[in-house]
């Protein structure tokens, strides 16, 4: 058995869980939160320590079990039970693609650059070496969400936005090139006039909006956008609940904030492909 250099190990698994969750979020549709997801693959990196010790192999199918679930509450939070199985699934399919690109490129160029014990792979990887078979697995998993994601609303279809006890439907467009969240917690913003939302605000809240200066203590928070004359500051507030419908079908969407700008359109949200949508306990992204 070659040195095992725990430095190497904790760094390498950290590197490859992160990707291994990224690719999970981009399999399963889920939001993917950078910080969130560095503590789980903290998680499962320090738990790869256990290849230094002895443990019967009911032990570590167990600790396995119980590492995965806690990476994937950390990770994507807390879920119905259905959810989790099938996230935790995703999560063991990425698991293999990427565990088994490593091999492959360990087996082409150095068989004896990785081995398993305890049912945690060892790699002696260059930085190179790691970025190509991570890049390589990382490709597939795109390949796979391309080719089995789910329908989703493209195009024109209307959105509900329900706030303050009261509903308002506007026509909801899908721009690519939006790519707008909250700063703070990655939540997807889209983008509407004032005026579009004055039956469903409270009166004071829509004038914080309309002239961008919140009193103390409200929930405005700004969003900095970019446009062809610079950076802007969008306020924006968190609806209750938006409900988006397409051709056939209506989805709600997971996580959303509505950012007012007087450059909308009348009776409109902008949406952009970063917004999660579920329908019926399903998952659906463009991250």
């Amino acid at each position: 058995m070659p040195v095992i250099y725990a430095d190497i190990l904790l760094i390498l698994n950290l590197a490859v869980d992160y990707l291994v969750l990224f690719g999970t979020a981009r399999l399963g549709g889920l939001r993917f939160e950078r910080l969130k997801g560095f503590f789980s693959a903290a998680i499962g990196a320090f738990y790869s320590l256990i290849i230094l010790f002895p443990f019967t192999n009911s032990i570590l199918v167990l600790s396995k079990l119980a590492v995965s679930v806690l990476m994937v509450f950390v990770a994507f939070g807390k879920r119905k039970t259905n959810e989790i199985i099938r996230i935790l699934l995703i999560f063991y399919i990425c698991s293999f693609i990427f565990s088994g690109f490593m091999m492959l490129l360990g087996s082409v160029f150095n068989s004896d650059s990785f081995f398993i014990k305890n049912g945690i792979v060892y790699f002696e990887f260059s930085a190179m070496e790691i970025v190509i078979s991570g890049t390589a697995a990382f490709l597939v998993t795109e390949i796979l969400r391309r080719l089995f994601r789910h329908g989703e609303p493209e195009g024109c279809s209307f959105a509900k936005i329900y706030h303050n006890g009261k509903c308002t439907v506007l026509k909801c467009f899908t721009d690519t090139g939006n790519s707008l969240s909250e700063p703070f917690s990655g939540t997807p913003v889209a983008v509407a006039k004032a005026s579009s939302l004055a039956e469903i605000l409270p009166e004071e809240l829509f004038e914080e909006l309309k002239t961008g200066n919140p009193s103390t203590g409200s929930n405005i928070r700004f969003i900095p956008a970019k446009t062809v004359s610079g950076t802007v500051l969008m306020p924006a507030f968190k609806p209750e609940k938006v409900e988006i419908s397409g051709k056939n079908e209506e989805y709600e969407a997971e996580e959303i904030m509505i950012a007012v700008s007087e450059y909308a359109e009348e009776n409109t949200l902008i949406i952009g492909k970063n917004l999660v949508l579920k329908e019926k306990g399903k998952f659906f992204t463009e991250v």
